[in-house]
């Protein structure tokens, strides 16, 4: 039984928000839309649960998914409107946030408890589940997450809130505008800052508070646990390998900063016995007669301050000892289970009568009464455990099938990893060619001056007047100049790589001339 169960919150800054995303946070789709994206091993969207799908409305009620007239894309840009914001120009590579993208969510087994009850579930791609019948509790869940949002976002500011009960497990996806408010003018305007923090510090403390208030206001009445926080901003999703890796090399920074620690510590212990064999000589000394009291007491006061700093030092890395440690031990229980494709089964839940004896015991005929209740009790005791093993080969399948997926995964990386490999070979061979001929022209010195004298022209922006004896020339060739954003050093070393070319050039053209 997996008792990891935990609320799941996921917020992204969004710089803008499509058509297409729109479209399938609302179910805009027909059945050939849906057939195309479940075509995609990692997608999972059940047709029959489709109708279950709900939204929560700006009135805070339960409405049908994609109740509203207008587009969840159209609303977003109307609220944007509203509120005059305005994206940079539209070649500009950097645009401002304007819409925060959340996803809520927890443990697989109590949001399909809360969404279906005891119902029996398949999660089978292509099964047929019309008869599930949607609960009260993920209901409220949602209502109650929804008025979490407008105390922390503001009501208005919600353009989107949908509840997909359609997928692997059930979950929430918000639209919010982050409003703020100009100190000069005291205007509402879109401010990401103001909600999340203007560096990846403080939104990681934000962060931490927004997965504590949800628990507290929220997931404790759910049986949820607070989530994981996850510091800093612009975290990227990883595929598995990537983050397997990942957990890898900090499992590696955590045991060698582990064994530092270690280190230190021993190094703090052999001092602060040195100090203390000190002091007992000392001691010695003041015995014999070999120093007096009061030298004594000077070298007694200055030992006892050192041993008291290294102690103190040796306290606090014995704290940091036991916080690497944790986290060590976090880090390669993480690494072994994201290895692990096996995840644990689930804890079914199957409604079935007790088997009963139906009958009265008759005054004759005893035997075949006793014979007839067995195999009525024998019946019922096969049905029960055959829903049971249905529901354990279902789980089994989908293990197999996970599988099959990271096998897969596996390859496309392996095949992913021969093209890169291959793209860089070529790349290092291009560059070693290039190496080769810059080495053969350099080594004539005419060339090498013209090189030089072509490249200084270049970066001082001149033009350059250098003829061949053909005709040609290398003023003839296309050159545009530096670049608006480009470095001082970027742009000398692209003035002599278009020398070294243009030199070649005219070279090629003298020798072909000459045939």
């Amino acid at each position: 039984m997996n008792t990891d169960i935990k609320q799941a919150m996921h917020v992204e800054a969004g710089k803008s928000f499509g058509t297409a995303e729109a479209n399938e946070n609302e179910r805009r789709w027909n059945d050939d839309k849906i057939d195309r994206k479940n075509q995609d091993p990692t997608n999972h969207y059940d047709k029959t649960r489709m109708k279950l799908n709900f939204e929560i409305g700006s009135d805070g009620k339960v409405h049908p998914l994609g109740y509203q007239e207008k587009p969840l894309e159209v609303r977003l840009q109307e609220r944007l409107d509203e509120l005059g914001w305005k994206p940079f120009k539209a070649d500009s590579k950097i645009q401002p946030n304007c819409c925060a993208k959340f996803v809520f969510g927890g443990n697989h087994d109590r949001t399909l408890e809360m969404a279906f009850g005891n119902q029996s579930v398949n999660l089978e791609k292509g099964a047929d589940n019309s008869h599930l019948q949607r609960y009260e509790g993920i209901e409220n869940w949602a209502k109650d997450v929804y008025d979490w949002c407008a105390n922390r976002y503001g009501k208005e500011n919600i353009v989107g809130f949908q509840v997909h009960l359609d997928e692997s497990s059930p979950h929430i996806h918000a639209l919010i505008v982050p409003v703020g408010v100009r100190p000069k003018s005291g205007r509402e305007c879109v401010m990401w800052s103001a909600k999340f923090g203007k560096d990846r510090y403080e939104y990681g403390r934000i962060l931490k508070d927004m997965h504590t208030s949800l628990y507290e206001d929220v997931g404790s009445k759910y049986g949820l646990e607070r989530g994981d926080s996850i510091d800093g901003r612009n975290v990227q999703h990883l595929h598995k390998r990537d983050y397997i890796r990942k957990l890898t090399k900090e499992a590696k920074q955590a045991e060698k900063a582990v064994k530092g620690l270690q280190s230190m510590m021993r190094n703090l212990e052999s001092r602060i016995f040195s100090y203390r064999l000190q002091l007992e000589e000392a001691e010695k000394e003041l015995a014999s007669g070999k120093i007096t009291l009061d030298r004594y007491e000077a070298q007694k006061a200055d030992i006892q301050k050192l041993i008291a700093e290294y102690q103190t030092k040796l306290e606090d890395k014995t704290d940091k000892l036991h916080v690497k440690e944790q986290e060590l031990e976090r880090l390669t229980a993480d690494a072994t289970k994201a290895r692990s494709v096996v995840q644990p089964f689930r804890n079914h839940k199957v409604d079935f009568t007790t088997p009963q004896i139906t009958e009265k015991v008759r005054l004759f005929g005893t035997d075949k009464w006793v014979e007839r209740q067995n195999q009525h009790i024998a019946k019922q005791f096969t049905e029960i455990v055959r829903k049971i093993e249905s529901l354990y080969r279902n789980d089994a399948a989908r293990q197999v099938e996970a599988a099959q997926r990271n096998v897969l995964a596996d390859y496309g990386e392996l095949y992913q990893l021969r093209r890169e490999n291959k793209s860089l070979s070529d790349t290092n061979e291009s560059l070693e060619s290039e190496l080769n001929t810059l080495l053969e022209q350099l080594a004539v010195p005419s060339v090498r001056n013209l090189i030089f004298a072509v490249a200084d022209a270049l970066i001082g922006g001149q033009p350059v007047p250098i003829a061949s004896g053909g005709g040609g020339s290398i003023s003839d060739l296309r050159w545009d100049g530096r670049r608006p954003d480009e470095e001082e050093e970027a742009y000398r070393r692209r003035c002599l790589m278009f020398a070294i070319g243009a030199v070649k050039k005219l070279n090629e053209k003298k020798s072909y001339r000459r045939r």
